[in-house]
């Protein structure tokens, strides 16, 4: 099965005078050459934005491309399937909109799009530790156009400006498993495994909340060192026990006092008169009822407040109507003074007095000023009929808040003599009653809050276990995840993985050395890939820190060259598209004009070699002398300011 890729066939730049400037690509490898300024870059600038490059504001104002110019167009092949690819940034609502065989849609979505096309499967990865709080992004194709196309400013790292979490990503989808080791199932283990940690975290606070707040409101040895059901069960069980104390030795002194032979006041303390009762009750009827009165008076008064301001509405539309009849009146006489045609003033001529001066046609004004006056007149009537009937029911209401207000005062009254004819049966209960018994009384009060108290600690703590039943549950979901997770990467082969880059990266160095003995001085490289990361090495070291400018050049392309290679594995998902904008000189000062021709051949015999699979390399050089079985697209113009 022949590999999805990517091939570049044309692109062009249309000039606000409608003229056209186009370059054209062929399979294998094209080299775009010219002196400095010539333009290169720019070139390759508006390639990258026809593959769905974001264009800024800042770029949109001082970039050439999009002043000079006023939309790009491509000609793109990807996966066999040809698209006609058109970027407009000087017509509104098109910017974030790429043309794709002339239907609009959002970039987004054509970057989905080329995904799609290529089989690339789209995933989401960790940023950095698995589990911290970060959320996973999306991998998307403009993260992996930064492997395919290395700038001319970004000679130093695999990509440019990504982080190596983000490299390693790409490298696990271009390596075709980016789906298993970035699987669903990994992405909802992380996120329940999080859970299971903040729940875990949130059961220990809780329970130690709990404790500290139980010491203050239960002061009781029966709790011991922790909260827990036994001991609260234990305090429970001793609160009753002295409640039941308490009650008993409260009944023995009412069962004395009831057989001893005193006064009538005493009896009625004792509740043996039944006046008492009676008066008891009818206070508490009185207070209910008065309550009751109060809430109906509040409700009566927000409801004459309703009404009032309801006719101040009214009385003020009716103001207005009263104001539109008179300004009627006064400009029923105004006339046109100029021609609403051609603004010339129109004397007034004679004629016939039913008839408009301005048109010559008869009018009934009498008529028409007459059904506007009642038009308006109705509206009058209407609301002054509103008014009145509003005016009606506050009346109704000003009686009913005068009647509540009157049955509020009588059964406040009411209320007083009631406590006031029982005054002196109470000094004489608090006489006679024996202190003990209010001092028990209180005490049996103490403890039935304690019990309560503990009822909603019990009722508290038995979320613990509510806590408890949500982890496992979780704990149970985490284990089918866990055992998806590692059937889907069980087989995964990382060393393998690693070697197809390695073996790529020493082909290339191997050929430029044959090319140009003095090329590559330093060691073979080891590429080692794992389930989190990579390193390159060369020599046993990193090669940030063994290599110079011009070893580091070698290095880059020596990467590219790899990634190429992963076209042909059946498994791989490289889309067979490389763009190398060769920088002038490098950090080390030297100038690559004359290492380009050696460091491209291997690109070239390696597409020769595979001239079946749809392949393409585009590079920007200043010279590329003499090399044979390449495109060679010259520029001449020199760009200026």
């Amino acid at each position: 099965m022949e590999p999805a890729t990517l091939q570049i066939e044309a692109i062009s730049r249309r000039l606000p005078n409608s003229q056209s400037e186009p370059l054209q690509f062929v399979p294998g490898v094209n080299l775009i050459v010219g002196p400095a300024n010539a333009g290169k870059t720019k070139w390759l600038e508006t390639l990258d934005y026809l593959l769905a490059d974001d264009i800024s504001a800042a770029e949109r104002a001082e970039d050439p491309i999009f002043t000079k110019y006023v939309s790009a167009n491509g000609v793109l092949r990807i996966a066999g399937e040809q698209f006609t690819i058109e970027r407009a940034w000087n017509e509104p609502g098109v910017l974030n909109k790429v043309f794709v065989n002339r239907d609009a849609m959002p970039i987004r979505d054509y970057r989905a799009l080329i995904m799609q096309k290529l089989g690339i499967p789209i995933v989401h990865y960790p940023q950095g530790n698995p589990y911290g709080p970060r959320t996973w992004p999306e991998l998307g194709w403009r993260s992996l156009v930064r492997h395919i196309y290395r700038r001319q400013r970004h000679w130093n790292d695999i990509a440019d400006q990504q982080p190596e979490v983000e490299q390693h990503a790409c490298l696990m989808q271009f390596l075709g498993v980016a789906e298993r080791v970035f699987s669903p199932d990994y992405g909802d283990l992380v996120s329940k495994e999080k859970k299971i940690a903040e729940l875990e975290f949130k059961r220990e606070q809780f329970v130690q909340m709990l404790q500290e707040v139980t010491r203050d409101l239960v002061a009781s040895e029966d709790l011991g060192v922790a909260l827990t059901p036994e001991s609260l069960n234990a305090a429970g069980e001793r609160i009753h026990t002295e409640e039941a104390e308490l009650i008993r030795q409260r009944d023995t002194i009412l069962v004395s006092l009831r057989s001893q032979e005193d006064s009538a006041p005493d009896r009625l303390v004792l509740g043996e008169s039944s006046q008492v009762e009676q008066m008891s009750e009818r206070l508490v009827a009185t207070q209910q009822e008065r309550e009751a009165v109060l809430t109906a008076l509040k409700k009566t008064q927000m409801r004459q407040s309703e009404l009032t301001a309801r006719r101040d509405l009214l009385e003020g539309e009716l103001a207005r109507l009263q104001r539109a009849a008179e300004a009627g009146a006064v400009f029923a006489d105004l006339k046109v003074t100029h021609c609403p045609a051609c603004d010339q003033e129109i004397g007034l001529q004679d004629g016939p007095t039913d008839a408009c001066y301005v048109c010559k046609q008869p009018i009934r004004q009498t008529e028409v000023f007459a059904a506007a006056e009642k038009r308006i007149e109705f509206e009058r009537e209407q609301i002054a009929s509103e008014i009145q009937e509003t005016n009606e029911l506050l009346s109704q209401l000003a009686l009913e808040i005068k009647q509540l207000g009157n049955d509020s005062s009588r059964l406040s009254d009411e209320a007083a003599r009631i406590q006031q004819a029982l005054r002196p049966v109470r000094r004489a209960t608090a006489a006679i009653l024996p202190p003990e018994l209010t001092l028990i009384e209180m005490n049996i009060g103490r403890l039935q809050e304690q019990v309560r108290q503990l009822q909603r600690l019990r009722s508290s703590l038995s979320k613990r276990e509510t806590l408890a039943a949500q982890i496992q549950e979780l704990q149970a979901q985490t284990a089918a995840l866990q055992a998806s997770v590692s059937a889907k990467t069980a087989d995964l082969d990382y060393s393998t993985l690693g070697d197809w880059i390695s073996d790529g990266m020493n082909d290339y160095l191997t050929q430029i050395k044959k090319l140009n003995p003095n090329s590559w001085t330093a060691r073979e490289v080891a590429f080692q890939l794992s389930e989190n990361g990579f390193q390159i090495k060369v020599g046993g070291g990193s090669w940030k820190r063994k290599l110079g400018g011009t070893l580091t050049l070698y290095l880059l392309l020596a990467y590219q060259y790899a990634l190429l290679n992963l076209t042909l594995k059946a498994s791989a998902r490289f889309p067979g598209l490389i763009i190398l904008d060769f920088p002038a000189e490098l950090e080390d000062g030297t100038s690559i004009a004359d290492k380009e021709n050696f460091v491209v051949q291997p690109f070239i015999d390696f597409l020769s070699r595979h001239i079946a699979t749809p392949m393409q390399v585009i590079a920007a050089g200043s010279a590329f002398e003499g090399l044979q079985v390449a495109n060679r697209i010259e520029l001449k113009h020199i760009w200026k300011e």
